[in-house]
């Protein structure tokens, strides 16, 4: 038994230099026969190391066809993607564009999630160094520091684009929508339809405030109307949801319209306010932030935010293609786009 183990490892090990010394032409192993006569060894035996090999990712057996040579992609040839939720579906939609883009120049994407947790995008922006891909996308939150993790990736020439929620004074290359102008937009309806009392909606149960709130807050204020601590609310994550929103609309300065930080969260602001009884837009206004693909195909459809997800995709991947081709020569870059308000049914004149 022993000796057979030592043959077929043997002859794993023959067919493995063979592969990686390019003398397969077209991808595919000779047939079973002749490689068994090359190698002096017996069909059985011949299968087994096959198989090992087939185990180790090396080949892939295709019944009819043969065994195919499995091409490894160098870590040279990997872009990493590491985003706060691949659970949200606004950031499913801009992966879809970054993967379509990468792939187009020969690149493979690796995608991670940190959920929102700074401990574990440190960890693993040092993996991204020590594996030596080629670059990184960070989704990243202006509500928390830069990883400090990004110096690892610069000791090793690694570029970096930041995407989504970036502050003006990010020293890499980012890609950003105007926040302030989308929350402006959203504030000017609500206040053209005679809404004045607003409750803002957090995107996380967190203490730290997004970019969002703080521009929320500072045009209320500019505006001239108060926010009450109460009116900013946090449904995600919590059981209790219809009895935060049943408690802030007993006061008697109820608000008149919800503003949800992005759409995932209009969503569960929509499902808590039907347990309630309360009905939109009759009995109070929603609005969003993301336009998703799914927003205006609602009961209700939903009024929100347009970010141009296809834009923010491309140009964070074009952006660091042409970081990998120049190298540190080129100055930060920082491109900001607009979005666009889309009104929907979601919203009507304060009664």
């Amino acid at each position: 038994m022993g000796s057979d183990r030592v043959k077929w490892e043997a002859v794993a090990g023959q067919i493995s230099r063979h592969i990686h010394e390019g003398r397969f032409a077209g991808g595919y192993l000779p047939a079973e026969r002749q490689l068994a006569e090359q190698f002096g060894v017996t069909r059985p035996t011949l299968r087994r190391a096959l198989q090992s090999l087939s185990e180790a990712g090396m080949l892939e057996s295709r019944p009819g066809v043969g065994t195919k040579l499995v091409e490894k992609v160098p870590p040279s040839q990997i872009i990493a993607l590491e985003l706060p939720d691949i659970a949200n579906r606004f950031y499913v939609e801009v992966t879809e564009v970054i993967e379509y883009t990468t792939l187009q120049r020969g690149y493979q994407l690796l995608l991670s999630s940190y959920r929102y947790r700074d401990n574990l995008r440190e960890a693993q922006l040092k993996q991204f160094a020590a594996q030596g891909v080629s670059g990184v996308i960070l989704g990243h939150d202006s509500s928390r520091e830069l990883p400090a993790a990004l110096d690892h990736l610069r000791e090793r020439s690694i570029p970096a684009v930041l995407l989504f929620n970036v502050t003006m004074s990010c020293p890499f290359d980012s890609v950003t929508i105007d926040q302030h102008a989308g929350v402006m937009q959203v504030l000017r309806y609500l206040f053209s339809l005679g809404h004045e009392r607003i409750a803002f909606c957090r995107p996380l149960e967190s203490s730290r405030v997004t970019l969002r709130e703080s521009f929320f807050l500072e045009i209320m204020s500019e505006a001239g109307y108060a926010v009450p601590p109460e009116f900013r609310v946090t449904l995600e994550g919590l059981e209790s949801g219809p009895e935060v929103l049943r408690k802030l609309l007993a006061r008697k300065q109820r608000p008149t319209a919800l503003f949800a930080g992005n759409d995932k969260v209009a969503l569960i602001a929509m499902k808590r306010l039907s347990e309630i009884g309360c009905r939109i837009p009759e009995d109070i206004s929603l609005v969003g932030f993301d336009n998703l693909s799914y927003t205006e195909h609602l009961p209700v459809p939903l009024t929100t935010v347009d970010q141009p997800k296809d834009l923010l995709g491309r140009r964070a991947s074009e952006l660091l293609f042409e970081r990998i081709e120049h190298g540190p020569s080129l100055p930060p870059r920082r491109e900001v786009y607009q979005p666009r308000l889309v009104v929907r049914a979601s919203c009507a004149a304060r009664r």
